[in-house]
């Protein structure tokens, strides 16, 4: 074995030229110059290791060494300072983590200096324009860890791959996973940080609790949204990994063959990282090697602003999707960009239960489609209300949660539609299947891109619950149990999905103009109230009509789709437009009872609309002729 000072710009473990080069940086060895740095290399199933090689300081406050004349590949590592084993923070997998939300006592976490080879049979980014997603997020334990989930691989990424078709035949083009890499669930690694800082993470008794490694009980952030090692996949959600807990497999092929299996169907994968404590650079190399060694299409990310700029303009992930917060960049386009903007969700909710003074706000936010990024509408996401407990509760009910229910969010613009929680009033159930339509109909039929959060299309609930963060158990997992009103939801799902895709214009690329740039007769998108033409926005008025012409996204079509809201709880009637040629409009879709009519007058041109319900109308108006048209048939009589 050779070894000399490697090179400070390739941080973790590389294999490169013949030898394997490891950098780390360690701030308190620079400023304790009689402070050593290590790795240290255990053979399979060691918990000694076989080498302690010293790293040599080679730039700022980063150590590293370059060792050649010995294959490691099949070894494990780890670096050690000032006594103690430190996991790499570039590790691309770590060791004993496979079984969720247990530590071991006297446990060593280390990493293998090599990952297995891996066939990606030509795989590549599907890289689907945002109008063209149905994006779907889910929590990969949650989303098939219960039993109504029939899935052999529970809770894991093989798991989801066992859903595949479910989620092909639902309409979704990309699914968005809540923190999947190697993210600290119970404090495994706190023995790294200071006593004020571990004090932190020490609770009272509960059921939501754990014991780590100090036999202390914690809770489990089941979630994810805290830190951990961003380069690795989380073993615990590994099927694989989970069934040779104690023997180390390679678990990372198990979260390729999923990526490569819901492309092969037409599926993204999307990735959220909550990045904290961590430099600019970190966050970029990290979502890169997402990126390239997993080929993930793209990342819902959490970090500082100048991280995200950075990655906006990354070279490199151009064609990546880059979701956050907030995108509030003015100048220049960033169509990989989008804005997932919690004001949507809050919007739709108050306009959903009959709020005053919304229909503006719901009316804008309908056509919003800024010409610079993209924008994520969604009613519901995991941090809130699963859309059922939405119209099923007034408040919220965090009790297990074990923070005497201070937790979660307080204003949360839901309507229990007359009762709180599960009932057997027929009227009541009947109302809320209507609100959950009408609010699934509010962001598919949107402008921008829809979100629905796993198990909104057939009527999951948490129980109340709208910070189930440290629960794992039924409660956060989803409930596939099928029952009338599931299927019923779930199959209305379908068909707005269906409807979304077939008519571009519900889902342009380019924001609408509500003008007639083409001189077909009608404009891309118009509004309309008790009158054609003119929707009344006063702060009482909860209905309107909007009609889009899907001529402006296929010029043979000459449909005009109308898709009619009325919040209000009486009926009230909505002018249709007049289209020549042919009687009018026809109903395809619609939010209330079956035995409940939408009427249409075709006469005096108005839909009826009952109480707090939505349709769908299609009408077709006849080829206009043009002038060069009415000469030519003149020409021909004349003959």
């Amino acid at each position: 074995m050779k070894y000399e000072i490697g090179s400070p710009c390739m941080m973790g473990c590389n294999i490169v030229n013949g030898g394997y080069n490891f950098a780390y940086a360690s701030s308190y060895a620079a400023m304790h110059s009689d402070t050593a740095v290590y790795v240290c290399i255990f053979k399979r199933n060691d918990t000694e290791p076989f080498y302690e090689l010293e790293l040599h300081k080679t730039m700022g406050i980063v150590y590293s060494i370059f060792i050649t004349g010995i294959n490691i590949d099949d070894c494990f590592y780890c670096f050690k300072e000032n006594e103690e084993y430190i996991v790499d923070p570039y590790a691309k997998a770590v060791t004993e983590c496979e079984i969720f939300g247990i530590e071991k006592k006297d446990t060593i976490h280390t990493s293998p200096v090599k990952l297995a080879d891996y066939n990606w049979e030509d795989d590549r980014q599907l890289h689907i324009p945002y109008d063209e997603c149905i994006m779907y997020k889910l929590n990969v334990r949650g989303y098939t860890k219960s039993k109504t989930s029939k899935v052999k691989a529970k809770g894991t990424f093989a798991g989801i791959v066992e859903k595949a078709e479910y989620l092909k035949t639902l309409g979704i083009t990309t699914i968005e996973l809540m923190p999947a890499y190697e993210y600290d669930e119970m404090g495994r690694f706190t023995q790294f940080m200071d006593k004020e800082t571990l004090s932190r993470y020490i609770y009272m008794k509960h059921s939501t609790y754990v014991k780590n490694i100090y036999d202390r009980e914690v809770k489990v952030n089941y979630w994810g949204y805290t830190n951990g090692f961003y380069f690795a996949p989380k073993a615990a959600y590994s099927y694989k990994a989970e069934r040779n807990a104690g023997e180390y497999v390679d678990y990372t092929t198990e979260f390729k063959d999923m990526v490569k299996s819901l492309h092969s169907m037409g599926i993204e994968v999307v990735m959220e990282f909550f990045f904290k404590d961590v430099t600019t650079a970190y966050i970029l190399e990290c979502v890169r090697y997402w990126v390239k060694e997993y080929h993930i299409d793209g990342v819902h990310i959490y970090c500082d602003e100048v991280s995200l700029n950075a990655l906006a303009n990354d070279a490199q992930l151009a064609d990546t999707k880059i979701m956050t917060i907030y995108w509030n960049k003015n100048k220049g386009v960033y169509r990989h960009m989008a804005s997932y903007n919690n004001d949507v969700q809050n919007i739709i909710r108050r306009y959903l239960k009959g709020d005053e003074d919304m229909l503006k706000a719901f009316a804008d936010m309908q056509l919003n489609n800024p010409d610079n990024a993209a924008i994520i509408n969604y009613v519901t996401t995991n941090n809130g209300f699963t859309l059922y407990d939405l119209v099923c509760y007034d408040r919220k009910h965090n009790e297990a949660n074990g923070e005497n229910n201070r937790d979660g969010e307080n204003f949360n613009y839901s309507w229990n539609c007359g009762e709180e929680g599960t009932t057997r009033k027929q009227r009541v159930r009947q109302l809320r299947i209507r609100q959950m339509k009408n609010a699934l109909a509010m962001i598919l039929l949107a402008q921008g891109t829809p979100l629905i959060l796993a198990g909104d299309e057939f009527t999951n609930s948490q129980q109340g619950n709208n910070n189930p963060y440290c629960i794992d158990n039924e409660i956060s997992w989803v409930n596939w149990k099928n029952n009338n009103d599931s299927t019923e939801i779930l199959n209305w799902t379908k068909q707005l999905i269906s409807i979304r895709k077939k008519y571009g214009i519900l889902h342009s690329r380019y924001r609408l103009t509500q003008s007639d740039s083409l001189s077909s007769g009608y404009p891309d998108v118009s509004f309309h109230g008790l009158n054609a033409w003119y929707a009344d926005m006063y702060n009482y008025c909860r209905q309107i009509g909007i009609m889009y012409s899907d001529t402006y996204s296929d010029k043979e079509s000459r449909k005009l789709i109308y898709v009619a809201y009325n919040m209000h709880w009486e009926n009230y009637a909505l002018a249709l437009p007049k289209i020549e040629g042919r009687n009018g409009f026809d109903v395809v879709l619609k939010s209330c009872d079956k035995k409940e009519n939408i009427y249409i007058d075709s006469e005096k041109r108005k839909v009826v609309m009952p109480p707090r319900s939505m349709a769908v109308l299609i009408g077709e108006y006849p080829e206009r002729k043009t002038t060069m048209d009415v000469k030519k048939k003149a020409s021909k009589n004349k003959k």
